[in-house]
């Protein structure tokens, strides 16, 4: 039975733009639908918003 694809997002820091994270969504819902989480960032030594810029389409 297929899943459908998967949506990779990479997640980047507001203040220095190092990459922190990697969130995955499944295409059928929307990028709207989830809230931009607040992570702690090695670099900045705090904690901030993450951009969420998408990647690729992992079937």
């Amino acid at each position: 039975m297929p899943r459908g694809k998967r949506t990779n997002y990479a997640a980047f820091c507001t203040e220095c733009a190092s990459r922190c994270d990697t969130l995955f969504k499944i295409t059928k819902s929307k990028k709207a639908d989830f809230k931009v989480p607040e992570k702690f960032c090695k670099v900045c030594r705090k904690k901030t918003k993450l951009k969420l810029k998408e990647e690729k389409h992992s079937s």
